[in-house]
Formats: C-alpha cells, structure tokens, sequence
C-alpha cells in the first residue's frame, strides 16, 4: 500500500488479562488459493477504509453490511472482471466518487519531461506569458529553480496576463520533476497576487488508541486533524495592478491548494483537459488488491470556506485535445473576466466526527460464513492499527488468511467461538482474552478445584489449597502430575490453542489456572508427586462457586532485623500514609508484588522519590491517520510523570525492595517502574507477566468480546517492558522443598540482601 500526499502538506507524522499460544499445524489447502488471497486483500482494503476514510467518521455508513454483501461475490467470483465488480459494490455503500477500484497503471498520466527547459517562459502574444511546466526537468537543483523563479518574475512585471500550463506529474517522492515543477509554482505565486488570498483547508480523520466499548476511558479519541489553510502572500512592493491568471490542467495533474486559492479569491480562471474530479484535490491512498487492481481511498475532504463555492473548471475541453487547451487558456488570458465580489454568506459546516462503536451481533449464536469471516477481518485489522506492540508479534500477517480459511470449515458457534479465541493467541500479551460465552470464557468446564497452582522447578505445583482438598491428602509443593488419568502435559497442549501471555512462565500460570483446575463439577482422580518423588492418588471435587485465597498475616509488618515489610497487594491507598509512619525508622522496606496492587503507586512512589525523579515510565498511545506507514506504526510518545510529594510529608531514604514473580502484571508493573525510577528499588525473585498498558476492548460477532494491550508501556528510560517484565536484579526462584517446608525464599533472600547494606 502506498500514500499518496496530493496536498504535499499532510505533516500527520508525529513524534511520536488473560488467554493464547501458536496456531494450529497447517489447515488443508483452501478451495481456491485465488479466493482465499482476495479476501486477504479486501480484508485489508475493508480496514484501510473504516479507520482512514474521512466519511466513516461521521456518515451513517454501515461499512459491516457492506463487507457482508461483497464476501459471497467476492469467494465465487470467476473472473478478475467479477472480482472487482465485488469489491466495487463494497465501496459504492460510501457514495464517494473518489473511492473506486481500477487498472493499476491505467490512470491519465502526462508526458515525460523534458531534459532541458528550454521553451519554460515566453510570451505568447504581447502582454501574455507562458509557463510550461511540463518542460521542468527531473535534474534541476535549488539554484535553477531560484534562478527561473527571478528570471520569469521578472516577465511578469511586464506581462497583463500570464497562462501556468500545469499539464505535469503528481508529485511523488520518485518524481523530481514534478517536486521541481510544485517548487516552482509555489514560488511564482506572490507575484500573482495584490493581497493575502486563502486556499480551502483539508481535514483528515485520527486515532489515538482504539475507542470502543469504554475499556481505556478517556485515554483514546477519534478526531478530525485539519491542516492550516495554505495562504499567498503578495511580494513586499506588489504589482500596481491584478495580473490575470489562467491555469490548465489535465486528468493526470496534481491541483495545488494555492490553485484553489487563487480561483476562491477570483484572480484566476482554470481550463482542464478532460475532466477532473476531486480525486486530484483530496488525498488518497492506493490499496493493491491483487489481479492489477487498485482501490483508490479518500482520505480527506476539503473544508467549506468562505467565499468559495467549491471546485470547478471554467472551461474543459476533450481529452487529447492538448493544443486547444492551450489556446482556450490564451484566449481567457487575453478576453479577462470580471472578479464577483466576495460571498458574504457563511459555508456550512462539515459534521464532527463521533465515536463508531462495534455492533457485537449479540444475537448471532451460529453466525453464518460471512459474519464468522467479518470477524476476523475486524479483529485483524484492529490488531493491526491499534496493538501498540504490533512488532513484537510473531506473524501477525500470516494469521489473516489462515483464519479466513478456517472459517470455511467452522460447522457450529462453539466452533467459531474457539477459532477466535485461537486466533487471539497469536497476540502473545497477558491482556488477551476472548470472553463472552461459556465456550470461551470456560472451554474445560465451569467448575474448579479449590487449589492454586504454579510453575514452580518447570512443574505445575501446589502452592496453596483449600480446607476439603488439604484433608484429602493434598500437599503443598505436591506437583500436579495428571487429572482424571489424563497426562498434565497432554491437558497443557491442548489448553494451548485458547490461552496466552507474554512470556513462557505467564503462559503455564494461566493455563493451569484457566484449564488443568477447570471441567465439569464433579469429582475427579488426582494424580500428585511429593517432592521425594513418591505418587499418590487423591479425589477432589470441582466447584462451580470458588471463594479467593486470603492471608490473615498483617499487610504491614516489621520483620526480625527492623526490616519493613508491606504486601502491595492487600495495601489500599488510604493506608499508605499509616505504613510510612509505622516503617519510619527501619533500616530497608521490602514490597510484596507477588499479586496485583490496588493504586498505591502513584501515593508511595513520590514518598520514596530519594533521586527526585521527574519520570516515571514512559508512555505511548497508538496514533492512526492518513500520514503513516502501514508497517510502520506510529505512537504518541510522552514521559509519565511522577507525582509531587505532598506538603508536610517526608521522603523515605532507607533501600527499598520489591518482590515479583509471573502473578505482577499491568499495573503491578507499572508500579515496579514507578519504584525503580524513584529509588533505584532492587527487584527480587523473576520476572514479572510483561505485559502492561491499558486493558483494550473490542466486539465481534456472537456478542464476543476480545480485549488486548492499548498503551505502550516502557522503562523510564525507554527499555522494553512488554513480553520482558520486570528482571530481577537479585534472580531467586522457590523450590517445592522450601514451599513445602513452609518457607518463603524470595523473601528471605531480600530481607539477607537489605541486612547486607550499611545502614543510612
């Protein structure tokens, strides 16, 4: 795909939890590879149009119905002449002119130019100068086209009248010629004018961050950007009287904004070869959809200004007919025209954009092939525009296809509903999740064991467990070896087409708490290990109603050693100031961040800012608009600040630790960043879920709800948190002994290192 910046001025480019794995082994070859590779391509060109197109931003447009309607003519279509007759249907549902399918190459373009510029200027007749841009070369420099700038001003201080035969290229970054061509123009035009005249504004649809369902709050919004109006200003000693300008064009042209100005202000009469359509005014994008075809998108729309009635030409004659333009353009440059006074009447106002939230298709319990296939273009290209750590994933274009086919093949809804999910595992990130219906939201079955299990020495093992399940026999530091007969490691593989994360370990967490614990509420066979390696048999039931895990030691203590300690994950904010004067005087403080937090970061962090940072993580927003690089994504970026000290309070000076492990994630994380960046705060235990950043929503069809990452989350300094975590600066892991003993050996570990340290 490419951008096409008919405007030049498209300065757009600014600065800038819970369930996957790898995709299933290789699907049986579609029924047409042809079929299949269209609807990859129209999948695309669907997401170019609802996130870029300026009328979807406003217009009530049903693009879905659209898509819905083209997808059966689009998979039967026989012939490159049906196909685009498909995907031209889809299109017309935007009633735009501009948006249209065609021949790649096919469009007018002007003759090559010339290697010299030589026949640029002369005049005509007396009092009428001609300009042939067509005759600028490709191998000017800076000073040619100052040189030419003096030596045709200095005409037009003679002339009455002057003709700008602006037959030339669109600009583009490979066409010099036609960059030297627009340099030119814009450098002759002062001389063409008395007074300050204005060209109509352009506004483009944005993105920062996807808004939908709510998830995000106000961090993500959808606008128009509307470029500052282009304006010429007359030279410092203007002309003593108005220069009569005509302009001619062809259906190849580009039409710069001081063209329009020029024609709103009445200085200037515009006579086109053929017939040009806004399509040479607005920018627009061209969207290869295979077979020699292009889609051409609007992206902007010119914007109502006063005194302006809108494009027009003048005068047109047919295509071809080349020299009679040019002779209609003297005749006008020799005749005049009388200049209509100035529209008092204010133009109408081009709506405001509005939020266009998903339609989920709630009722659709067995969507059909079309709705099943609207999903995934929409939860692709959503990936695709808005994953702020598009990067980082494997291969998220080869998803699109593969997941167009298995939906060929999908029979029933709870089929449908766990190829979604399995396709969301290719968004390796601890905030994916697929939720809104049984199948998804429990694939193995609604009720679990009252256990609580960890990767722990690379096995699932228990380290905590309910009162029914301990008189059983269970133990903890028992490692969970089968279920029902059934193999961990085969339940873990097949748990692996619905869960994800990211990182490895985040990825066993959640599938033994999401899949080796759950299945239907019966009793079941456990097969468990002790740490000496003796196996034992025990019977638990499944609960369909599960009460959390809860500690009932104190969330702030004073450990042996005046060593403080505080559990982040009970701590609430109210309680913040309390554990500072009950730790006051000790001599380190250790933070539990075993867990997720409840909001102290941003109360503690300014309280144990000892190298008074200013930021404390920096932050970036997706940002989508018309400017960008499909496969180059563009994000906001801007430092978090931390917040300042309160009034009349002090600053902890003593070392700081903090406890993590896999369970730390979002803003568990952030709140590691926040401390790291304050105090240095050393890191204890392994690394945390890496993945942080605003819990995204979107829907699709069957009432479906996917959520992922919507902010770019990083280091104060810029490292990589996403799908690294939070490292350890002191690496210690549990061991089934310990847990069994009963012991808590990250924790000790970060109590021997603080006693280590000199006192302050």
């Amino acid at each position: 795909m490419l951008i096409e910046n008919r405007s030049r001025n498209l300065g757009l480019c600014l600065v800038a939890c819970l369930f996957v794995l790898p995709m299933a082994p290789a699907m049986a070859q579609p029924r047409s590879s042809t079929s299949l590779e269209r609807l990859t391509q129209v999948a695309r060109l669907w997401g170019t149009v609802r996130y870029l197109h300026s009328y979807l931003a406003y217009k009530d447009i049903d693009w879905d119905a659209a898509l819905v309607a083209a997808l059966p003519r689009i998979r039967e279509a026989s012939t490159t002449d049906a196909y685009r007759a498909a995907v031209q249907q889809m299109l017309a549902a935007l009633e735009d002119p501009v948006t249209q399918v065609e021949m790649k190459g096919t469009r007018a373009s002007a003759p090559p130019a010339r290697a010299t510029t030589t026949g640029l200027h002369r005049f005509v007749e007396p009092g009428i100068l001609l300009v042939d841009f067509s005759q600028v070369s490709a191998s000017l420099s800076l000073g040619d086209v100052r040189r030419l700038t003096a030596e045709i001003s200095g005409e037009l201080a003679q002339a009455t009248a002057v003709v700008l035969d602006l037959r030339t290229r669109s600009v583009s970054d490979e066409d010099l010629a036609g960059m030297w061509a627009s340099s030119l123009f814009e450098s002759l035009a002062p001389a063409l004018v008395l007074s300050r005249i204005q060209a109509p504004a352009q506004r483009f649809v944005s993105h920062e961050g996807y808004r939908n369902l709510g998830g995000g709050g106000t961090s993500y919004s959808s606008t128009f950007v509307t470029l500052t109006a282009e304006a010429i200003d007359p030279p410092a000693t203007p002309r003593a009287s108005a220069l009569r300008t005509v302009m001619v064009f062809d259906e190849s042209s580009n039409v710069p904004p001081l063209a329009l100005a020029l024609q709103a202000a009445g200085r200037a009469r515009i006579v086109v070869e053929g017939r040009i359509a806004e399509t040479a005014l607005v920018d627009t994008k061209a969207v290869e959809i295979g077979e020699g075809l292009v889609a051409r998108v609007r992206l902007s729309e010119l914007v109502p200004m006063r005194g302006w009635q809108g494009w027009r030409a003048d005068a047109e004659v047919p295509r071809g007919a080349r020299a009679e333009a040019l002779a209609l353009a003297v005749e006008h440059a020799r005749r005049g025209w009388t200049v209509a006074p100035d529209a008092v009447a204010e133009p109408a106002r081009l709506p405001e954009a509005r939020v266009r939230r998903d339609n989920a298709y709630s009722d659709m319990s067995e969507p059909t092939l079309d709705y099943r296939q609207l999903a995934v273009i929409r939860a692709w290209n959503v990936i695709h525009y808005f994953y702020p750590y598009l990067p980082l994933l494997d291969d998220w274009d080869a998803v699109l296809p593969r997941l167009l086919e298995r939906m060929e093949h999908v029979t029933t809804g709870r089929a449908y509903r766990l190829a979604i999910a399995e396709m969301m595992t290719a968004v390796a990130d601890g905030h994916t999740r697929v939720s809104g219906h049984p199948d998804v939201d429990a694939p193995f079955g609604a009720a679990w064991m009252r256990l609580n299990v960890r990767s722990v020495e690379g096995r699932p093992v228990v380290v905590a467990m309910g009162d029914e399940e301990r008189a059983r026999g269970v133990e903890i530091g028992d490692a969970v070896v089968a279920i029902g007969g059934e193999p961990v490691a085969q339940i873990v593989e097949r748990c692996r087409q619905l869960v994800t994360a990211s990182t490895p370990t985040a990825v066993l967490n959640r599938i033994y708490q999401r899949c080796l614990l759950s299945g239907p509420p019966d009793p079941t066979t456990l097969t468990v290990e002790a740490p000496d390696g003796r196996r034992r048999e025990v019977q638990v039931t499944r609960r369909t109603a599960q009460a959390p895990f809860t500690r009932s030691d104190a969330v702030v203590q004073r450990l042996p050693g005046d060593i403080g300690y505080v559990d982040l994950s009970r701590l609430e904010v109210a309680d913040v100031d309390t554990m500072f004067e009950t730790l006051r005087n000790t001599r380190g403080l250790v933070f539990d961040m075993r867990g997720y937090p409840r909001g102290t970061a941003w109360t503690i962090a300014p309280r144990i800012n000892t190298r008074r940072t200013k930021v404390g993580a920096s932050i970036g927003i997706p940002y989508v608009n018309a400017s960008q690089d499909d496969n180059a994504p563009v994000t906001l970026s801007f430092g978090q600040p931390l917040p300042p000290l309160p009034a009349g309070t002090a600053v902890y000076t003593a070392p700081t630790v903090m406890l993590i492990d896999s369970r730390a994630i979002s803003q568990a994380e952030h709140t590691g960043l926040f401390f790291k960046a304050a105090s240095g705060t050393t890191f204890v235990g392994t690394a945390t879920a890496g993945a942080n950043g605003n819990v995204t929503d979107f829907t699709v069809p069957g009432g479906l709800t996917i959520t992922f990452t919507g902010l770019e989350i990083r280091h104060a300094d810029g490292r990589q948190l996403q799908r690294v975590g939070l490292v350890p600066d002191i690496p210690v892991e549990p061991t089934r002994a310990g847990l069994k003993a009963g012991r808590d050996e990250v924790l000790e570990k970060a109590v021997e290192y603080l006693k280590s340290l000199p006192p302050r």
